[in-house]
């Protein structure tokens, strides 16, 4: 009993200091203003200076009684027991002295470009926050080279060799580790020659496209290993598909209506139609009728023969969307750029610059690459040779399309379906030259001189 008596008495004579204390301080720093209310690390630190000490105990003093219904407008009640009182001022006496330093935990929110090749040795651009003190970037737990710290929301490395597939990146301060999964893929690079990794401004006029190519990480300029076709990159955008008529012509009925389009995702397109030379490398064969000169465009092939052609080169047909995206190249008109219209024409006469038609290629196919190319670097879109594409024939849905694949697709289609082909050809008029022409024929048929194709591949 005497024990608990003693113990009473001690704990009495601490508070009653701590209450002396109080009034000694209370004289000190009754002047000092009350700073407005936010959330802090060192919630004890009421007037946010960073130190906890008799100004914060006068804070808590001068709030004494019942919190409001909204804790978070009471926060001189450090217990959180709804009452400003003698307990909080405790606490405030318990914590005097600087708060700690709020420890700056590094953050990725991005990774640049999104895509690089397995091959490594390319360099990536890290955004984010708190870098400051920045020591090392890795991707899939291996170290990057060439590491430097921009500023503190930037740092730079270069990739080390990696398997295809989304990759991991880490970035190590003294203040911990930030990650971001899926940060960037790395691409097969193994199939390909890079001939130019960004577009050059001739090929290449308008600066948006040109930085748009750029931000895929994708090299612009390819040439195939197993084939020697030369491809190019065409970056992922949106445009208006179907009608683009000459000035007083009409369109076909199936290319309305005119929709918008978008394609998500980047791909190569060969820069030219596929040769003989190129064709008979590979099948061991020349179908063609116009012959005498290997630089000719392939011809008087099926859509079935062009996909046996694919199967043994790693390439695809690209769809009738992407083909008209890249047969425009930006261009809303008729006909895609042209002497010495930059922008398109709806007029005849500046075909002539572009495509081999009737109007000049003497009933003959002719060398691939003989005319003017088009805003993204392609030739012959409009003329030489129809191409095949990918889809199925078929009308145009009404409203906008997300990466269009045509009606059928992955499923049998109906007996006698058509297959989608594009572009002019050599003894054709002009109306079917226009970017928006549609025309089709059976996937069997090789009865055609005036039909080829140009490859495509999804990096």
């Amino acid at each position: 009993m005497k024990i608990f008596f003693n113990f009473q008495f001690l704990s009495a004579t601490t508070r009653l200091n701590n209450i002396l204390r109080l009034a000694t301080l209370a004289a000190a720093f009754l002047a000092l203003p009350t700073h407005a209310l936010a959330q802090s690390s060192c919630p004890e630190d009421l007037n946010f200076d960073r130190v906890v000490n008799g100004a914060d105990t006068m804070i808590v003093m001068n709030a004494f009684g019942n919190c409001p219904a909204s804790p978070a407008s009471c926060p001189e009640d450090l217990n959180g027991d709804g009452v400003v009182n003698i307990s909080d001022v405790f606490i405030v006496l318990d914590a005097y002295g600087n708060c700690p330093v709020p420890v700056a935990v590094p953050t990725i929110t991005s990774v640049s470009p999104p895509n690089r090749p397995t091959s490594g040795g390319v360099p990536i651009t890290i955004t984010g926050t708190n870098f400051t003190g920045a020591s090392r970037v890795q991707v899939r737990g291996i170290d990057a080279t060439s590491f430097v710290f921009v500023n503190d929301t930037t740092v730079t490395a270069v990739t080390p060799p990696g398997a295809v597939g989304l990759a991991t990146v880490t970035v190590t301060t003294a203040s911990g580790t930030a990650t971001l999964a899926s940060a960037f893929r790395y691409f097969d690079s193994s199939w390909h020659i890079v001939l130019e990794q960004t577009p050059n401004s001739t090929a290449v006029p308008n600066a948006t496209v040109r930085a748009n190519i750029v931000a895929t990480g994708f090299p612009w300029a390819v040439r195939d290993i197993g084939t020697g076709i030369e491809m190019l990159l065409v970056p992922p955008g949106t445009f208006n598909m179907g009608c683009s008529r000459f000035d007083g012509g009409l369109c076909n009925s199936s290319e309305r209506p005119v929709h918008q389009v978008t394609l998500t995702r980047a791909f190569y397109l060969g820069r030219y139609e596929v040769t003989q030379a190129q064709w008979e490398a590979r099948m061991g064969n020349n179908p063609s009728r116009w012959t005498g000169n290997p630089n000719r465009p392939v011809e008087t092939v099926s859509w079935d023969n062009v996909a046996s052609f694919n199967r043994r080169s790693g390439f695809r047909l690209p769809t009738e969307a992407e083909w008209e995206y890249s047969c425009r190249a930006g261009t809303t008109t008729a006909i895609h750029q042209s002497r010495p219209r930059p922008n398109g024409s709806n007029s005849t006469v500046y075909l002539y610059n572009i495509a081999w038609f009737s109007g000049n290629a003497g009933a003959r196919t002719h060398a691939v690459g003989g005319k003017d190319p088009n805003g993204f670097g392609f030739y012959d879109m409009s003329g030489n040779v129809r191409e095949w594409c990918n889809d199925w024939f078929g009308n145009y849905a009404a409203g906008n399309a997300t990466d269009p694949v045509g009606p059928w697709h992955n499923m049998r289609a109906p007996t006698g379906s058509l297959r989608v082909r594009r572009g002019g050809d050599y003894f054709n008029y002009s109306v079917y030259s226009r970017s928006s022409a549609r025309s089709a024929d059976l996937p069997d048929s090789p009865f055609n001189s005036g039909v080829g194709f140009r490859v495509a591949k999804t990096p």
